[in-house]
């Protein structure tokens, strides 16, 4: 069990012009040789990655040669670095992916859910693993297993080949051994690292797709021209690319986990709201990023909405959830 972690108000909650509730994490920017830029809480705090994670295990696929062998493009690469809202495009992109696998959907091991986006979710028949905000990533593991004979009906356990390439290009973006594995929620490994070591692969894989590394570039290349595929319409991390016309890369994990960075310096930024509340995620990612001024004041604009979450009373909007003033500790 972890130690009591320290930690800074990320998020608050507003009702009727009082903040009634704060929601704590940790904050760490690091640039690509690991070193601390700015911290707030604890940047040695261990956390899972959740889906932050999915660049690196996009880019540990890809090394396996899916796009050599079987045609796979930008879209597939950014499709499998989303955690997607179902709408047509994506779920598209996903069966693309399985089609030239030589697979169907019954492949896939993420478990069937319904749509996340209300219109497609409207238009379904029932719950499907297609509709998984991961199966872009699934698909992708499946298409590597394929590519490499590697038994593609066990890609999900911990002791299948892809599995062990994931964990080495993790650890290695990480700068950080892995110190605990699990299961994640749609059911592949989900790798856990201290929250410096999160901004540290963020911040690697920006200093070495400028550095035109062929894999790291080719991910950069692939959310920033398809930016739609990394999660959806009004959705926070399309919307962050969009913006800044790709300059700021952000990725969400569950359990209000988020991994971003600079394309523009190669600075690498990793948060962790404690309590894990979705409601706090996008508030606690922008505070972090107005405390690093990283957006400008339309950029903010255009993506403040879709961090803040309102808060009802008597049915009607009365406050909202929104970004805490945070002031980041530069480290001696």
């Amino acid at each position: 069990m972890q130690k009591e972690a320290a930690v800074e108000v990320l998020a608050e909650v507003e009702r009727s012009g009082f903040v009634e509730s704060r929601h704590l994490g940790s904050v760490a920017v690091a640039d690509a040789e690991g070193r601390l830029l700015a911290t707030a809480g604890d940047p040695g705090l261990v956390v899972y990655l959740r889906s932050s994670a999915k660049p690196f295990q996009a880019l540990a696929v890809r090394a396996l040669g899916v796009e050599a062998e079987l045609g796979l493009g930008e879209v597939a690469l950014a499709g499998a670095c989303g955690s997607h809202n179902a709408e047509p495009d994506h779920v598209a992109s996903v069966r693309k992916v399985l089609e030239a696998a030589g697979l169907d959907e019954t492949a896939l091991r993420c478990p069937p859910v319904l749509p996340t986006d209300r219109t497609a979710r409207e238009r379904a028949d029932g719950p499907a693993a297609v509709y998984h905000n991961c199966s872009g990533k699934h698909a992708y593991m499946l298409a590597g297993s394929v590519v490499r004979g590697w038994a593609p009906e066990r890609y999900t356990e911990p002791d299948h080949p892809l599995q062990a390439v994931v964990g080495d290009t993790l650890a290695d973006y990480a700068g950080s051994p892995i110190e605990h594995v699990g299961v994640d929620g749609c059911g592949v490994p989900v790798h856990a690292v201290p929250l410096r070591g999160l901004a540290t692969a963020y911040a690697r894989l920006g200093a070495r797709a400028a550095s035109g590394e062929e894999g790291p570039a080719a991910v950069v290349e692939a959310v920033r021209h398809h930016p739609f595929m990394l999660s959806g319409t009004g959705q926070l991390d399309t919307l962050l690319l969009e913006a800044t016309s790709g300059r700021v890369l952000a990725k969400v994990g569950a359990e209000a986990t988020y991994g971003a960075v600079d394309l523009s310096s190669g600075t690498g930024l990793a948060l962790k709201v404690l309590d894990g509340a979705p409601r706090a995620r996008g508030a606690a990612l922008l505070a972090a990023l107005r405390a690093l001024d990283w957006l400008t004041g339309p950029e903010w604009d255009a993506v403040i909405d879709a961090a803040t979450v309102p808060i009802h009373g008597g049915g009607h909007p009365v406050g909202t959830v929104h970004p805490a003033k945070l002031t980041l500790t530069t480290p001696d």
